[in-house]
C-alpha cells in the first residue's frame, strides 16, 4: 500500500514520538519500590550501570506500563528475559491481578510526580528531534491520531511542555483494547498507516492498515527480522508528508 492512499495516520507515542526511557525507568522504579514522593523529595533509583543496561535490554518487550514494573520485579530476582516469549511467560507467572495493581500504582506515581515535581517529570520525556519538528505540521489534520498505552492526559502534558498544541481529543489511550481494533473501529473501510515500535501491536498482512515497525525505537534484532515493513527515522518526513500542513 502506498502512503498516499492511506486516509488515516496512527502514531504510537513511547518509542515513536517520545524517547521516554528515562521516565519509564524512573517512574516504574518508584512505583515498584513504593518509594517516597513528597512535595520536597523524590527518591532516586539506583544508577548501577549493569542494572540499567539490563532494564534497557528488556525495553523492547514492553506492551503496557505495568510491564515496566514486571521488569524491575524480575531484575530484582536476578532474572533477565532474553526474548518476548520468555518475558510473556513470566508475566503469566506473575498473574493478572498483580499486573493490574502495578498499573494503578504506576499511574498514581505519575500523578504525584506531575503534582509535586512537574518540570522534572516532563523533562524525562524528550521527543525525537524529527518528531518534534514534524508534529506541529500534523496538528491540523483530523485523521491523524496518537494511539498509545500511556494515558492521553500525560501525553498531552508532555506535548504542551514541548510547545506542541496537539488536540487532546486526538490522543487515544488504548487501554486493554488492541490498537488494531481501535484503528478498525475509527477508520472503518478507509485505509490507514500505523507506526509503532512494538511488533506485537502490528499486523503486516492487514487488509486496510499498513503497519510499519519504527526502527528508531527500542526494537530487538528478532523484531527487525520478523517485520516485513519497517521505517527509518530518516524517511519519516517523506512518509508523513500526505498529512502535513493539512487542515481537515
Amino acid at each position: 500500500m502506498k502512503n498516499a492512499r492511506a486516509d488515516w495516520l496512527f502514531l504510537d507515542f513511547d518509542g515513536v514520538i517520545c524517547d521516554s526511557l528515562e521516565e519509564c525507568y524512573r517512574s516504574s522504579w518508584l512505583a515498584h519500590s513504593d518509594a517516597e514522593i513528597s512535595e520536597d523529595h523524590v527518591q532516586q533509583p539506583p544508577f548501577k550501570k549493569r542494572y540499567r543496561d539490563q532494564f534497557i535490554s528488556c525495553r523492547p518487550f514492553i506492551r503496557s506500563g505495568e510491564d515496566y514494573l514486571a521488569v524491575h520485579e524480575l531484575l530484582s530476582k536476578g532474572s533477565v528475559p532474553s526474548s518476548q516469549t520468555e518475558f510473556d511467560a513470566k508475566l503469566i507467572a506473575i498473574g493478572q491481578q498483580k499486573l493490574d495493581d502495578w498499573k494503578v500504582r504506576l499511574y498514581k506515581v505519575r500523578e504525584l510526580l506531575l503534582e509535586h515535581h512537574r518540570e522534572l517529570w516532563l523533562s524525562w520525556n524528550p521527543l525525537y528531534a524529527p518528531m518534534k519538528r514534524l508534529l506541529p505540521q500534523l496538528c491540523g489534520h483530523g485523521k491523524v491520531r496518537i494511539l498509545s498505552t500511556k494515558k492521553a492526559e500525560f501525553i498531552h502534558d508532555i506535548l504542551v511542555y514541548q510547545n506542541i498544541e496537539w488536540p487532546l481529543e486526538r490522543i487515544v489511550y488504548s487501554g486493554s483494547r488492541s490498537k488494531l481494533e481501535y484503528i478498525a473501529q475509527i477508520s472503518g473501510k478507509e485505509r490507514s498507516l500505523f507506526i509503532d515500535d512494538q511488533i506485537e501491536h502490528l499486523d503486516f498482512f492487514h487488509s486496510s492498515c499498513d503497519s510499519r515497525l519504527a526502527l528508531w525505537g527500542y526494537v530487538t534484532e528478532e523484531s527487525r527480522l520478523r517485520a516485513s515493513k519497517t521505517l527509518n527515522l530518516g524517511d519519516l518526513a517523506q512518509v508523513l508528508k500526505p498529512w502535513a500542513m493539512a487542515t481537515i
